[in-house]
């Protein structure tokens, strides 16, 4: 009998200590739904957690916790993992909500462990990381790779619904004699200016990346041939009044630019590497021209 008791003892401190260490002091927030929906236990991170969004818990049924967060109350209502974006104190903070079912069902009902876990540092490293894959780390563009994934998608996508697309080439003049006369880190300053000029003057559905040196791509969309040759005249003209002050010295480039466009009848244009092809080829025809100008290739 002592041997019975002491065993029962044991046995609850060691529920008792699995409880404190698993479930009251686990970072995640956890909350078990029983019949009904109604929230049966919870622990403290969960109380913290939507205390963060000005949510009392309690042991109501969810439906009744939640009425103001409907995309919230969604989740907890259905089966599966999902991941969710809420304002905590006044911050946009991503959350992982998963669910585990708690034995067998009774009468029809299955009681849910529901886990919240803060990813939002998560989300960011990997933004950071995608940032750092995909962009140019000089220009601020898209580097090469993502721009012509983009690009790629972009001219299926206009092909596929019939739309006008326009791509313009660019490449910046005697960039080689910037280098020479004033630096290295000039030529890096310019590429920059180059960067931000761009990314001021074309819209924000457009594509642009810097896929070479000191060659440049935009992909504008819904686009004719005519409305790329404008949009590039005034972006030579712009580039053009640009100057980099670089260790007291002023420094102008300009740029030359080949203008493409996908139409109805180009049959010879099958994806975004011809468009590029094209382009390339007016671009060669306005720097033998004497560069600082806009050239279209038409077919």
């Amino acid at each position: 009998m002592y041997n019975y008791v002491k065993y029962q003892c044991v046995y609850l401190d060691i529920r008792t200590l699995a409880r404190e260490t698993i479930f009251e002091n686990n970072p995640a927030g956890m909350v078990v739904l029983g019949p009904g929906q109604r929230i049966i236990d919870y622990n403290k991170a969960a109380e913290e957690f939507f205390a963060g969004i000005n949510i009392s818990l309690k042991n109501s049924p969810i439906e009744q916790i939640l009425p103001q967060e409907p995309k919230l109350l969604e989740i907890f209502q259905s089966q599966g993992n999902h991941e969710v974006s809420l304002v905590v104190d006044g911050e946009e903070r991503f959350f992982e909500i998963d669910m585990v079912p708690l034995g067998e069902p009774q009468n029809g009902n299955t009681r849910m462990l529901k886990s919240i876990r803060d990813v939002t540092e998560e989300r960011k490293i990997q933004e950071k990381l995608r940032f750092l894959a995909t962009t140019d780390s000089l220009s601020g563009l898209y580097n090469r790779g993502e721009f012509m994934n983009l690009a790629k998608k972009e001219f299926a996508r206009a092909k596929r619904d019939n739309e006008e697309l326009s791509l313009l080439l660019m490449d910046l003049d005697h960039f080689k004699n910037i280098n020479d006369s004033f630096g290295h880190e000039a030529g890096e300053e310019v590429i920059r200016e180059m960067g931000r000029t761009i990314m001021a003057n074309f819209r924000k559905s457009d594509i642009a990346g810097r896929i070479g040196g000191e060659e440049f791509a935009v992909v504008l969309k819904c686009a004719s041939l005519d409305e790329g040759i404008k949009v590039a005249e005034k972006f030579r003209e712009t580039v053009a009044r640009r100057k980099v002050i670089y260790e007291k010295q002023e420094i102008s480039f300009t740029v030359s630019i080949g203008v493409a466009a996908m139409s109805d009848n180009a049959d010879d244009i099958s994806d975004i590497g011809d468009l590029l092809k094209i382009a390339d080829t007016a671009l060669y025809k306005a720097k033998a021209k004497g560069r600082n100008c806009v050239l279209p290739f038409f077919l």
